[in-house]
């Protein structure tokens, strides 16, 4: 084997190692060096073709042990995180299952539900909308700051902002820019002394619907998947064929009636659903006042399905999966402005204060 051929196996193996596999340069220099060493002196006893066979081999093998050890040691790595629910409580997600969950996931698993339903929901971009809050004392730089954003990145003027920033009160900057142009308005207005907000804005089919940024949305999740979300699970069941909706964040859609209907008669809930009836997991019971009997119509007759210790496991199952719905930090959840920044008298109200700080200060 030529010095030239050996050089590029190692070559290959030091890009493949630091581009794909993201090892720290260092290492990867080691790694083709080694390489192209060890082929350079095989290569003068043995066949090219055969020498070049082996590399190859020996290359795909290092790629895929690194690249396994890596995956291992970043969810290894991963721990609860604190996070907030609908109602604003604080809590460490995430949380394992509990009850009759862990039997419904078996049964969830044994029947193929995966096999039409995915468990995980993806975003295709990102936007950023920003605020600013300006002073009497900073207005006029402030002022500047936004019209010199807008000469920059050629985003035109809207709301407040056209008719002339307020003093005082949150006023929108930017609605869904990139990320290049927030960082822009976020230094512009920052050195003119504004306090500044900065949303966080995922757009994509599978996310929340949204008139302005995300119209599309099909509303299965708040947020993105993230590794975090399968702590807990052992096998998680991601599907790969979307024949029917992403259950990733189903329970806090659908409730325990609906979902029972849903198994028993799904076209009673949806006309046009292609999800097959589970009839299996009920049992035909004469008509009765118990709780949780489900009554189906057949043409002239009614029929009283009451469901197997089964199928309440599954709905439990689904109930728990709220995954997309909790913030994380690699993983935030979008909020309108009003929800992190004062009303505007209280703001009003603390740049007064701080103002009257800064000129006690200079005194």
């Amino acid at each position: 084997m030529t010095i030239g051929l050996s050089f590029i196996m190692g070559l290959v193996a030091a890009s493949v190692s630091y581009f794909m596999l993201s090892l720290w340069w260092p290492v990867a220099i080691i790694l083709g060096l080694a390489v192209w060493l060890a082929f350079g002196l095989f290569g003068l006893k043995m066949d090219s073709a055969f020498t070049l066979l082996s590399g190859a081999i020996l290359v795909f093998c290092i790629s895929l042990s690194v690249m396994i050890t890596r995956s291992s040691e970043q969810l290894s790595g991963l721990q609860y995180a604190d996070t907030v629910d609908e109602t604003g409580t604080e809590f460490r997600y995430p949380v394992p299952l509990l009850g009759n969950a862990p039997s419904g996931e078996r049964v969830y698993r044994s029947h193929g539900c995966a096999a039409c339903h995915t468990q995980h929901v993806t975003h295709e971009g990102v936007e950023f909308d920003i605020k600013a809050l300006a002073s009497e004392k900073n207005h006029s730089a402030v002022k500047e700051a936004v019209n010199r954003f807008y000469q920059v990145t050629g985003n035109p003027a809207s709301g407040g902002i056209a008719l002339g920033l307020p003093i005082g009160e949150w006023e929108t900057v930017a609605l869904g820019v990139s990320v290049s142009d927030a960082a822009k308005a976020r230094g512009f207005l920052s050195s003119a002394g504004a306090s500044v907000d900065v949303q966080v804005r995922f757009n994509g089919e599978d996310l929340e619907k949204d008139n302005f940024s995300n119209p599309d949305g099909r509303g299965w999740g708040k947020r993105r998947s993230v590794a975090r979300d399968y702590l807990f699970v052992e096998r998680p069941m991601l599907g790969s064929v979307r024949i029917g909706p992403d259950l990733s964040n189903v329970g806090t859609r659908l409730n325990r009636s609906t979902l029972m209907r849903l198994l028993l008669d799904p076209k009673s809930i949806r006309r046009n659903s292609k999800m097959p009836q589970h009839r299996f997991l009920f049992d035909v019971v004469k008509e009765s006042n118990e709780k949780g009997i489900i009554t189906i119509r057949n043409k002239d007759e009614q029929v009283f399905y009451k469901p197997t210790k089964e199928a309440e496991a599954l709905v439990d199952y689904l109930l728990s999966l709220k995954s997309a719905n909790y913030p994380l930090e690699e993983a935030p959840v979008y909020q309108p402005f009003t929800s992190s920044l004062p009303k505007p008298e209280e703001a009003k109200k603390e740049m007064e204060e701080k103002t009257g700080d800064e000129g006690s200060d200079t005194k």
